[in-house]
């Protein structure tokens, strides 16, 4: 060996060199480029044109795993080096050379180095990154995700809050989330199966940004306070794509935003599938097939599924061989063959725009409301006989329906004449079938439920509660609750002549129980015991819906403590 290069090569093989920090990040740093622009843009482009992408993503690895062993193995590092960098190259070349040569003449773009953007490779790789570690990924119209800020940017507080926020509701099977923001934060409430429950406020400014992204996402402008405003946005979560209706209204106590999920979902519900028996469903399929003409009146309480209900009846009718027309405050939803007219104050009121509806000749028409005078009017003078009418209204006790109705009438007799049908609900919670207990009725409730005495039988009631290795855990399926899903008890109660003659008297009570007598229909208290007898809710749940509500506490009385986070509040 030549003497003199004796110390080249023992400094070259020395431990020094062997540690050297330098070096070896010198060769990850430019192995990392090569393994990115290789798997993100190389390897995706032979695959999308089919031109072996197999065979070349054999070769890149090959070069990439030579080009690494060549850099660390040869003792003389300026010699490894760049025979790494060359191995890396030569690969990426041919790639381009023969990709180029097999697309000629086609419109694709001739692929060069310079088409290789090495900044935006590392940004999108962070920002897929980022992606793949969100719970929730948002989507725009397009179907596009919304990019995930980075950790160490400050709009990851406020994606990581609207995050927090929706994953929470989710989780609990929340159906909507309201949301009332002030100057001091936001007050949110999940509502699931019809119950609202309390969780932890969002303070300070906080809750203003994560709301103002909230809206942004839903396409909404989020400066605007006081209008209304109604977008949506969805979500991506393990794989389902959910989407959430976002509605924000403004007021002189602040800014409400509600969350509705899956909204489409729970206004389309057929007849059968809303709560409704079978006897029931027939009942109003025969009467409105008898005389397809006259008014229904549709009863819930405010937030008790008047809409659903509403939409599912207009579901009945086939909107290809009806003209169906809708006169709403702000329609919820767009039916396929239904004309929607959504109410203008700023064009005429709402009786007139009523009216010029009803001019067209429509077979069925729904109403939202007749709140504003002249509206009941309107739909029972003479000249709207020929059209079946689905009115709304906001009470669901049979006897108030029909007081308010014969009051907006301003006439017992006019209200009466075209009366066919009156259909109230209210909403109670399902049982869960998993944790549900069964228990012996007392007496008392034997003698509400009609069993004779002495008669075994077994109902069900809420437990929340499973055994896991012989101690009692949370449900999985209910989470807790005791419920899942909810369902409607329905009253169907027809108006034939002797029961009309009554109400154009004045005679609401007399109205009703002649009806009643009549045709032998259950009251709604009845329906929601039959429900109980059959096992899909229980006596707390019936007592809880059919609570006359609390009285206002008096001036002088002592504030109650608050209730705890999770306690339901009833609707």
């Amino acid at each position: 060996m030549n003497p003199q290069l004796a110390p080249v090569l023992a400094e070259a093989t020395s431990p020094a060199f062997l540690m050297s920090v330098a070096k070896p990040l010198v060769t990850f740093a430019t192995f990392v480029p090569y393994a990115v622009m290789v798997s993100t843009k190389l390897e995706k482009d032979a695959a999308y044109y089919n031109l072996k992408p197999q065979k070349w993503a054999a070769t890149f690895m090959a070069f990439g795993v030579a080009g690494v062993l060549a850099a660390l193995l040869i003792p003389f590092w300026l010699v490894g080096y760049p025979l790494m960098v060359v191995l890396f190259i030569l690969p990426c070349s041919w790639y381009m050379k023969f990709r180029n040569a097999a697309l000629k003449g086609t419109k694709a773009k001739p692929l060069t180095f310079l088409d290789i953007d090495f900044g935006k490779m590392s940004a999108d790789r962070r920002a897929k990154a980022a992606l793949a570690g969100a719970s929730l990924r948002f989507q725009k119209k397009d179907r596009s995700e919304q990019p995930v800020p980075e950790k160490k940017d400050p709009a990851f507080e406020v994606y990581s809050g609207l995050e927090s926020l929706l994953l929470g509701a989710l989780q609990a099977r929340a159906s909507r989330i309201e949301i009332g923001l002030s100057k001091q934060g936001a007050q949110v409430q999940n509502v699931v199966d019809s119950v609202r429950y309390k969780r932890d406020p969002i303070a300070g400014e906080l809750a203003t940004k994560v709301v103002d992204q909230l809206k942004a996402f839903a396409d909404l402008e989020p400066a605007e306070r006081r209008k209304f405003q109604r977008g949506t946005v969805a979500v991506v979560r393990d794989g389902s794509r959910i989407t959430l209706t976002v509605t924000s209204v403004g007021s002189m106590q602040g800014e409400t935003v509600r969350v509705d999920v899956e909204r489409d979902k729970q206004l389309t519900i057929p007849l059968d599938k809303t709560g409704m028996s079978e006897q029931q469903v027939k009942l109003v399929t025969d009467t409105l097939n008898a005389d397809p003409r006259g008014v229904v009146l549709v009863g819930a309480r405010p937030g008790q599924g008047l809409t659903t209900l509403c939409y599912a009846l207009l579901g009945r009718h086939d909107s290809l061989t009806s003209n169906i027309k809708t006169l709403e405050r702000r329609f919820e939803r767009v039916v396929e063959g239904v004309e929607h007219a959504d109410f203008d104050a700023a064009k005429n009121d709402y009786a007139t725009q009523l009216q010029s509806i009803i001019r067209r000749g429509p077979d069925v028409v729904f109403v939202a409301d007749v709140a504003d005078p002249g509206c009941a009017k309107v739909i029972c003078a003479p000249n709207s006989r020929g059209s079946l009418f689905y009115v709304g209204m906001p009470s669901d006790s049979v006897p108030d329906i029909l007081a308010a109705w014969v009051k907006a009438a301003g006439d017992p007799k006019a209200a009466s004449e075209p009366l066919r049908l009156v259909v109230t609900q209210r909403i109670v919670r399902k049982l869960c079938m998993t944790c549900r207990a069964p228990y012996a009725p007392s007496p008392a409730e034997q003698k509400m439920l009609a069993i004779p005495a002495g008669k075994q039988v077994q109902l069900y009631k809420q437990s929340g509660k499973v055994l896991v290795k012989e101690q009692p855990v949370d449900c999985p399926t209910c989470k807790g609750t005791g419920f899942i899903g909810s369902l409607a008890v329905v009253e169907v109660l027809p108006f034939d002549e002797a029961s009309r003659a009554l109400l154009a008297t004045g005679d609401v009570k007399g109205a009703y129980m002649q009806a009643r007598r009549t045709f032998k229909c259950p009251s709604l208290q009845d329906s929601a015991l039959i429900k109980v007898r059959a096992g899909e809710t229980s006596f707390d749940e019936v007592k809880r819906v059919f609570a006359p509500p609390a009285a206002a506490p008096a001036a002088a009385a002592k504030p109650a403590a608050a209730p705890a986070a999770a306690a339901p509040k009833k609707q």
